[in-house]
């Protein structure tokens, strides 16, 4: 179409519409035989590249070569890339000059063929001599890339030719990168086979500093949990940049924690789609209150459990914030104690396993004040306080004693309050539940008329309770109801709670010390001027208390930490090579088996 005829109709159009705002006038002619051949820039898939909104002189400073068929390294200019290619430019060589003059070969007349008719470089294309091809590279061969992001960190990967186009600076290589592009065997070395998905509805979101570019940060989903603290991680960024074996910092998008980094290793890479990217790493450096955020960000789900995190190398152990403390209202709630009693005591070997939920009820649970800890809707802790009315009423510690009489003096039993029926669900023990529950039963204990706390222990668990204020009274039994296991009775005084006698300073502050504050500042209880004062003042450590406490816990967790690295660079098999386009079998793209998963 003629440009006069072009410019008569885009005048037309505009007399018609006086929205169109485009003079496509001005739009050159397209010559269809350079499109047809790859010659324009976006001749084909732009593939999302990066180059719109990168600037070239910034991607030239990243030094990158590439091993030529014939072995030679060759230096070339980042063009452009993406998370699964790369656009290079080898530069021709620069054109030759003339001798000067005076320092022509004096053998070769002026006037014979390979003298200069003129000044100015030599041409060879002018010359009717073509240029003979300075890589000798094809759509279709597979050479090697090296990339240097930093002085201290450069990488190599196997890349296929998809396309070479000479340019007016020299040769421009489009490259697919090998190691993310094909479904490599992830499932033996690069992926875990133990993995612990997270719902769509729990989205976990991180980011990742991009090696090069300046500010930009590529957003990331975290798709699954697996071994040793181990994640795997999604990503819709085409500009992100991955190789195995680099160390990399990502920040995740909790509330208290965003600028807290979690140094990491990516152990696999590879693409699911053009633009979507997978890969997992392997925690390097986790600091303590990131790992407990995570974990807590976690447990907000009911599909997360402390038992879950530990499978995955996760110390979840603080879990109360995240519980519903209340006491036994219903029926329905007392069914549930039962059943949580039997899982516990049979698990804990003082039940046979024939024991049903019905057997697990107690004939002082109908004058008791049993308390629970809910995760969402499951009961995982539950705690019974007996009080009694009278002195002939028979406690559950006093059944194991002959004759059902404690051989020790004891306080008044209107005195006192029996403790018993300690159960917990066996995905959170280890973890603070234990201490919510001493918490919640210490704040009944305390708001009550009595002064003393009555039960009895097995050996293993005496030095804990030794620890929280309890003394021995030189009673054992064997409980006839539980599996005739020897329980020793011990008792412990109110003050114990309330003011840390005979307890740790620091831990009586850590486990106790916010709810006497609580209890202090709402008024409700009545304490004498002086010792109130005492206990304010033995107050004053608690934030101290906690700094201590939270340092060790810290400590034993970079020793868990340094023990799960080694465990995840321990090789479980031989190492399974990077394959090349060339040597994939069609067994490598089948989805995992059930037997590949268990031999992992």
């Amino acid at each position: 179409m003629k440009r006069s005829a072009r410019k008569a109709m885009a005048r037309s159009s505009r007399e018609t519409d006086p929205g169109t705002l485009v003079d496509w006038s001005a739009a050159p002619d397209i010559d269809h035989g350079k499109l047809a051949t790859g010659l324009y820039k976006y001749s084909g898939p732009s593939e999302n590249r990066s180059q719109d909104r990168i600037s070239h002189r910034e991607l030239g400073f990243i030094m990158v070569s590439l091993r030529a068929p014939g072995g030679r390294w060759l230096p070339v200019k980042l063009w452009d890339f993406t998370s699964i290619s790369f656009g290079v430019i080898h530069e021709a060589p620069a054109a030759s000059w003339p001798a000067p003059a005076g320092m022509e070969d004096a053998t070769t007349p002026a006037n014979m063929p390979g003298a200069p008719a003129e000044a100015g470089p030599i041409n060879q294309a002018a010359t009717g001599r073509e240029s003979p091809d300075p890589i000798g590279i094809r759509p279709g061969d597979e050479i090697e890339i090296r990339i240097r992001l930093s002085p201290d960190r450069e990488f190599e990967t196997w890349c296929q030719v998809k396309n070479v186009v000479p340019i007016k600076e020299g040769t421009r290589i489009g490259l697919r990168r090998l190691d993310v592009n094909f479904p490599q065997a992830v499932d033996a070395e690069r992926r875990e086979a133990f993995r612990l998905p997270l719902s769509p509805t729990l989205s976990l979101k991180a980011r990742l500093k991009h090696p090069f570019l300046f500010g930009h940060w590529s957003p990331l989903v975290v798709s699954d949990i697996n071994r040793n603290m181990g994640l795997s991680f999604l990503s819709e960024d085409p500009s992100i940049l991955l190789f195995e074996g680099m160390e990399i910092g990502l920040h995740f998008d909790l509330a208290r924690h965003r600028d807290t980094p979690l140094s990491a290793r990516v152990t696999w890479v590879y693409a699911t789609e053009a633009n979507h990217v997978r890969f997992g790493v392997a925690c390097v450096d986790v600091p303590w209150d990131l790992h407990n955020g995570i974990c807590d960000y976690l447990l907000f789900s009911r599909q997360w459990t402390p038992g879950r995190l530990r499978q995955a190398g996760f110390l979840a152990r603080q879990v109360k914030g995240r519980l519903r403390f209340r006491s036994v209202k219903t029926m329905e709630d007392y069914a549930e104690v039962l059943h949580l009693r039997r899982e516990a005591y049979v698990g804990a070997g003082k039940k046979p396993k024939d024991t049903l939920p019905e057997d697990m009820a107690s004939r002082l649970d109908g004058h008791s004040r049993i308390l629970m800890a809910w995760h969402h809707d499951k009961l995982v802790g539950s705690i019974t306080f007996a009080f009694p009315a009278h002195e002939e009423e028979s406690l559950d510690s006093e059944a194991g004693f002959p004759g059902r009489k404690y051989p020790v003096l004891i306080p008044p039993k209107t005195s006192l309050i029996e403790v018993s029926r300690l159960c917990i669900d066996e995905e959170y023990r280890g973890t603070d539940l234990l201490q919510g529950l001493f918490q919640h039963g210490a704040k009944h204990f305390l708001l009550s008329d009595r002064y003393w706390l009555l039960t009895s222990a097995v050996s293993d668990l005496l030095p804990l309770y030794e620890r929280i204020g309890f003394v021995k009274l030189g009673a054992s039994y064997r409980h006839p109801g539980l599996n005739n296991l020897e329980h020793h009775l011990i008792l412990a005084h109110r003050d114990a709670f309330l003011s840390g006698k005979g307890m740790n300073l620091f831990l009586w502050n850590f486990l106790f010390g916010d709810l006497v504050r609580h209890l202090l500042d709402g008024k409700l209880l009545k304490i004498p001027g002086p010792a109130a004062f005492l206990i304010r003042a033995k107050l004053l450590f608690g934030p101290l208390s906690k700094r201590i406490l939270e340092n060790r816990a810290a400590k034993a967790f970079r020793r868990h930490l340094q023990i799960l690295l080694r465990e995840s660079e321990r090789p479980r098999r031989s190492p399974a090579p990077i394959l090349r386009a060339a040597e994939l079998q069609a067994e490598d793209f089948l989805p995992e088996t059930e037997a590949g998963a268990k031999a992992d």
